[in-house]
């Protein structure tokens, strides 16, 4: 199992703030509204701002930052790195101790406010200390994912897209991200596959008129809208071939 380590790759982070703001109690007396089945619910107008600052919008690559803006389910799972003869489930060569449910609007609304948009957390300065995965947030936008690991101790935050990695030093956040993951490591439940159980499709079909009208919604606005209950298929004009081009998904 790769270790990751902070101090080979925090140069270039902005010094922002102090620590001062890392006292602060996030969660108040309970944690219980992090979680919940309200995902679906989260307001036009709270919906369609950006989740990330400006800040991390420039440090991760653009379709990660994209997955994280538009995500439409965001999941939680506990993490540690792979014991050795390790042959279970793991996400991003790291071991799944868990699951720790889906985050409700409350629960991506405090990640937002305190990971993503407060740009106090994060330093410049040079820790040499080795990240310690404890939580793993993965955003959902379609098909595609950003995976987002919370480190406590040696407080970071690392971003996951494909083979691009970003870890950003989040000392000043320390009890931030303390607390964090301290909540969602309480709510730790035994993973159980969804592929396994049949649980996992292809491709969504709306069944609802709530999740017709959801479909509607999220569709670009020069996309055609699909009149449901009209099956006929629509008559398309022939696109003139293009030449062939050659690249890394072109036989040669």
């Amino acid at each position: 199992m790769r270790k990751l380590y902070l101090i080979a790759l925090i140069a270039g982070i902005l010094p922002f703030g102090t620590a001062g703001a890392q006292e602060t109690d996030i969660f108040g007396d309970s944690a219980e509204d992090l979680l919940g089945e309200d995902i679906q619910n989260i307001p036009q107008s709270n919906a369609a701002k950006s989740t990330l600052s400006d800040f991390l919008e420039r440090k991760i690559p653009a379709a990660a930052a994209r997955n994280i803006n538009k995500a439409e389910k965001v999941h939680c799972y506990t993490v540690e790195y792979k014991p050795q003869g390790y042959d279970g489930y793991t996400i991003d060569d790291l071991a799944v101790k868990g699951s720790c449910g889906e985050l409700s609007n409350v629960g991506q609304k405090l990640i937002k406010d305190n990971l993503f948009q407060s740009s106090i957390i994060y330093s410049n300065s040079v820790s040499n200390c080795e990240i310690a995965p404890k939580v793993m947030l993965r955003y959902i936008y379609g098909l595609d994912h950003t995976d987002v690991l919370l480190s406590y101790p040696c407080p970071s935050l690392t971003f996951f897209h494909g083979s691009d990695t970003v870890i950003l030093n989040a000392t000043p956040g320390s009890k931030i991200i303390e607390q964090i993951v301290g909540a969602y490591s309480k709510l730790e439940e035994k993973f159980y596959s969804p592929a396994l159980l049949g649980q996992m499709v292809a491709n969504g079909q709306p069944q609802t008129q709530a999740q017709k009208e959801m479909i509607r919604l999220s569709a670009p606005a020069s996309a055609p809208r699909k009149k449901w209950g009209n099956d006929a298929p629509e008559e398309t004009q022939p696109q003139p071939q293009q030449p062939q081009k050659s690249g890394w998904n072109k036989l040669k």
